[in-house]
């Protein structure tokens, strides 16, 4: 037997990789991102891109004279290795005339499950956890109005983050289903809103514009209202200084753009179009998309698999090996057999030509059944053993397959909008 080796989730106890064992005879190609062999930031390249900002004083400058400081940081659906990139900041911020007491950090997690300190730790480091208060967004109370975007959208902002005069995000520039790239204003919308501008956001104003429930391999950013309209939010909320870390397939910093959310956000963007860049391909029998950074998100990288099966009929799985399992969201998730959050659609629909449609993980939670559309049960299944996906792989495609590999289908850029039968 041959065997593919891929990362486990980011924030499990000890992530590493796994082999994940395959017929001799196939035909595997592994699809890496473009900039797969990027080097990876060392510590004091990490200081240098924070202290060389882009349109925007340097931190230490913004800090002087300040007397509340929140150090944003997005949740465990993102890959963002922020404990490797608050020693700049804390570094800065000092050298602003900043001191402990006056620093407080929150994790900016939208509408998605509060976490406990056993795994923001996991995020922000011992020594943070220790020396600094570490607080969840809280979607349901405490948020501040501030107004309407020029796109009519109600903005609700966390008031414990609009209490402090100075204001750091930290997360990443990776590709979103319905944003076309995260990082930038997401930090606010939907990380610190209430969940009426979250509904508001994506519920009501661009409605129009977002990704159908069946997800694809990329949104659209170029002229998509959605990151336009969370920048507004950003603007709004008066975020004072933003950092957007690049990441590798192991979640390894390898680029910062940080300054004016504005303008890094922009730089980012246009660099990571080329980054997370993979082939566009269609002509698999068998599609393996494993999700790494976002395990706990994962029918993103279901995503990649389904565009990557060849239009004569196929099979497309997905590798979810997270040991927190699927994230509980408050707005599109289901909180019950027959209830769920004010954007709970039908479940996600299998493409005409995905024959079969396989959801692994060693970690199984029957409600991850909900996630699908009633009309693909029969074409799904939920296998928590590598040694059945395998054997389901030959008795529907024999000792003779061709087969696409994707290291991280949730951080990867496939240049297409929608899917095309």
């Amino acid at each position: 037997m041959a065997y593919v080796r891929l990362m486990e989730y980011e924030w499990s106890d000890n992530p590493h990789e796994v082999d994940y064992y395959l017929p001799d005879g196939w035909d595997v190609t592994v699809y890496h991102i473009a900039g797969y062999r990027k080097p990876v930031l060392t510590p004091r390249q990490i200081s240098k891109a924070i202290a060389s900002p882009t349109r925007s004083p340097t931190i230490s400058e913004l800090a002087k004279g300040k007397k509340k400081v929140c150090i944003l940081f997005d949740d465990m659906t993102r890959g963002t290795p922020a404990s490797k990139i608050i020693p700049a900041v804390l570094a800065e911020l000092k050298a602003g005339g900043i001191k402990d007491n006056q620093i407080e950090f929150i994790c900016a997690l939208g509408a998605h499950q509060a976490w406990d300190r056993s795994v923001l730790v996991r995020k922000v480091g011992e020594d943070i956890m220790e020396k600094y208060p570490v607080y969840n967004h809280t979607t349901f109370m405490n948020c501040t109005p501030l107004g309407k975007t020029s796109f009519g959208t109600k903005v609700e902002v966390n008031t414990e983050v609009m209490s402090c005069d100075l204001k750091v995000a930290i997360s990443n520039i990776v590709p979103h289903p319905s944003y076309g790239f995260g990082g930038g204003g997401k930090i606010v919308m939907p990380g610190i809103s209430s969940y009426e501008s979250i509904y508001d956001h994506h519920g009501v104003t661009h409605k129009a514009t977002r990704s159908p429930r069946t997800p694809d391999a990329k949104g659209v950013f170029d002229g998509n209202t959605s990151p336009i309209d969370a920048m507004e939010f950003a603007r709004m909320a008066k975020i004072d200084f933003s950092i957007n870390c690049m990441l590798n397939e192991k979640a390894n910093v390898v680029a910062i753009y940080a300054g004016d959310i504005g303008a890094a956000h922009k730089l980012a963007v246009a660099a990571a179009k080329e980054h997370y860049r993979v082939p566009d391909v269609r002509d698999n029998d068998i599609a393996i998309a494993n999700a790494y950074c976002k395990a706990d998100e994962a029918t993103i990288a279901t995503a990649a698999a389904f565009i990557a099966v060849k239009r004569a009929g196929g099979t497309a799985v997905t590798i979810a090996n997270s040991h927190l399992g699927q994230i509980a969201h408050y707005l599109s998730g289901n909180w019950g057999l027959s209830t769920g959050g004010r954007l709970l659609g039908a479940g996600i629909s299998v493409p005409s030509w995905v024959n079969h449609n396989v959801f692994y993980s060693e970690f199984p939670e029957a409600r991850n059944w909900d996630r699908w559309a009633d009309k693909d049960l029969p074409k799904t299944i939920q296998p928590s053993n590598w040694a059945e996906v395998v054997s389901k792989l030959i008795e529907w495609h024999g000792f003779k397959a061709k087969v696409a590999v994707f290291p991280d289908g949730t951080n990867q850029y496939t240049p297409q909008p929608e899917y095309q039968e």
